[in-house]
């Protein structure tokens, strides 16, 4: 069995689906459904099984499952050991990150960064997914999170604190008579997160409405629609709103990291590049920690 089908193999077993799969590699899902039935032929057993939840590993599948992944590991560890040995402040550079992180704060210091380094080719991935840096799907990582891996190397750059916010057109609630309370909330999608940030603090809230992208949760804010938790770096500089509480809920929010793999550190573009930005986030703690004057 070739490495190629082992790419095929991991990405049908990581996203339990033939669309999914075709989607990870960057090809059709016949293409994926021939190599998978090739496989099966080649092995003579079935590697998956088709259910409805999708395609789980089968017992064969999952005999060769840890053998594949460790057959990957070696090769992307051979890989970034080549890939890091590259000095030159030119070439592709991948970055991921959120896709309000990029809207809202990271664009124009792209700009700089580029300005001071023209020769560099710059991909934008954005994703809530954490994308595998061992597996060079991004070589830098802006993420918010409390638990990033051990596997890869960086620092907690800032707290991305949150706050509650409502339109400026409302008319101004006491918050300490429990008027939070008694508004209409707009909560995320995931109830553990409405729980952590709303419920908890807020037991009476009750949430009337749900999305799952922060920038519409801001324009339905804007709109009116109820109150919400969002984040400071991007809420307060919208004249449109407003900070319900003036003080920022800091404890139980996330952290802003930016992280690399250490082999490809090792790279000049990437290890320039992590430090500008890490610099560029460090001189607005301010923003991102709700302290900066904003007329709320």
């Amino acid at each position: 069995m070739n490495w190629d089908d082992m790419r095929f193999f991991l990405a049908i077993a990581r996203k339990n689906s033939l669309s999914g799969a075709a989607r990870r590699l960057n090809v059709s899902q016949p293409t994926v459904s021939r190599r998978l039935a090739s496989m099966e032929k080649q092995f003579g057993v079935r590697l998956f099984d088709r259910t409805m939840a999708g395609f789980e590993l089968s017992a064969a599948g999952a005999d060769i499952l840890e053998t594949a992944r460790h057959v990957e590991d070696e090769l992307n560890s051979i890989d970034r050991k080549i890939f890091g040995r590259d000095w030159r402040l030119s070439g592709k550079l991948r970055v991921t990150c959120t896709e309000v992180m990029a809207n809202l704060y990271l664009a124009p210091h792209l700009a700089g960064f580029l300005k001071e380094h023209p020769d560099i080719d710059l991909s934008i991935v954005c994703t809530f997914q954490h994308l595998s840096l061992s597996r060079r799907e991004a070589d830098v990582a802006i993420r918010v999170t409390n638990t990033p891996p051990d596997t890869l190397t960086g620092r907690r750059v800032v707290k991305a604190a949150m706050a509650v916010y409502d339109a400026r057109s409302q008319a101004r609630i006491d918050e300490k008579n429990d008027g939070l309370s008694a508004r209409e909330w707009i909560g995320w999608q995931d109830d553990a997160y409405n729980r952590k940030f709303i419920t908890n603090p807020y037991p009476g809230a009750v949430i009337r409405h749900r999305v799952d992208d922060l920038q519409t949760m801001q324009a339905m804010v804007r709109a009116g629609m109820g109150v919400a938790i969002l984040p400071v770096y991007m809420a307060d500089p919208d004249p449109s709103i407003r900070r319900i509480v003036d003080e920022p809920i800091s404890k139980i929010a996330p952290d802003i990291w930016v992280l690399t793999h250490p082999d490809a550190r090792r790279m000049a573009r990437v290890r320039i590049f992590a430090d500008f930005i890490t610099k560029a986030i460090i001189a607005d703690r301010d923003l991102f920690e709700g302290h900066r004057p904003c007329g709320f």
